[in-house]
């Protein structure tokens, strides 16, 4: 099938190609019957401008970025795949075109297109989130918080709701209670590795580094971390995983050792991902408002672009994360 060009235009409406262009870049230098015979060419040939075409002609296109630090498994992930869906589904409703950036530290970013950015967590690639800022671009950061830098940004209270998960733990009667940690470059991580440690110590429990591990929100090192814990002499009564994906592998090893859930380990997850209720034991979990934050992120940008408020003071907006129970969980036997 033929491609349609700006010279098929031209050719149906009865104009020059200029004067496609102006049509195109909205100049109010075409007459309103002109106009007309070029728009309606254009949708009768159906034609789309090509993006690169009107970044040379400089100007900018309706569209927002997204820029995701790479990550293993980024694609596999929950988290990734919700955050790409939900702000590419809200930038449809608002009439955006998505581009998405898989980020790697220290590399730049042609912003040269993009209206907006939204930036999903910081993972070592601070220096594009400057570099944005100093072009004056209209950013938000979500699942990151920032007390150094005037940035918009939406993350989750997630060392309000890790406590909350391993309090709830300890309220079953559970003291030697393991944490699976997730990726400690990112400040989700970090945050619920802090959760954990500080309701252990509200509770006069001794903090047992033994029983911290790190599973970088792997799979595989999931894996391997419950089979280390397994094997201790005085192994945990429950275990707080930082993700899902790492809880479900968790359950997986604890059952293969022929160990039961939650009789012999209690279980928590962090997201809240559908497939913990198609586990062999439905898990409890956290559940983080990830298509609220993706909404906002695209709203916040939103409102910027069109009011043209790039100095308004910044949104700064934390979530509440929520526990849900399950039956992973129960009293110590």
């Amino acid at each position: 099938m033929k491609k349609i060009t700006i010279s098929d235009v031209a050719k149906e409406a009865g104009v020059s190609i200029a004067t496609v262009s102006r049509v195109l870049n909205d100049s109010p230098y075409v007459r309103e019957e002109v106009r007309k015979r070029v728009l309606d060419a254009i949708k009768k040939l159906n034609y789309q401008p090509s993006l690169f075409a009107r970044s040379l002609a400089g100007k900018k296109v309706k569209a927002i970025g997204l820029v995701i630090p790479a990550y293993e498994g980024l694609f596999y992930s929950y988290y990734g795949n919700e955050i790409i869906k939900n702000v590419g589904t809200i930038c449809t409703e608002l009439g955006f075109d998505l581009f998405l950036h898989i980020a790697s530290p220290k590399k730049s970013i042609n912003f040269s297109l993009l209206q907006g950015v939204i930036f999903a967590d910081i993972i070592e690639n601070e220096y594009q989130l400057k570099e944005c800022l100093e072009r004056e671009i209209p950013c938000v950061v979500i699942n990151h918080s920032f007390k150094d830098l005037d940035v918009n940004f939406i993350a989750i209270e997630n060392q309000k709701a890790s406590f909350e998960a391993v309090s709830y733990l300890i309220s079953l009667g559970h003291k030697r209670i393991a944490h699976i940690a997730g990726d400690l470059r990112t400040q989700c991580a970090q945050e619920r590795l802090e959760g954990y440690k500080k309701a252990l110590e509200k509770a006069k429990i001794k903090i047992d580094e033994d029983l911290i591990k790190i599973g970088n929100f792997s799979k595989i090192l999931a894996r391997r971390a419950t089979e280390e814990l397994l094997r201790l002499k005085n192994r945990p009564t429950a275990i707080f995983c930082a993700s899902d994906e790492m809880a479900q592998e968790c359950m997986y090893v604890i059952l293969e050792h022929r160990l039961k859930i939650p009789e012999d380990i209690s279980l928590i997850g962090f997201d809240d991902n559908p497939l913990c209720l198609m586990t062999p034991v439905a898990l409890s979990t956290v559940r983080q408002p990830l298509s609220e934050m993706a909404r906002k992120s695209v709203e916040i940008l939103s409102s910027i672009i069109y009011e043209e408020k790039k100095s308004q003071s910044k949104k700064k907006i934390y979530l509440p994360a929520k526990l849900i129970i399950r039956d992973s969980c129960d009293f110590v036997s």
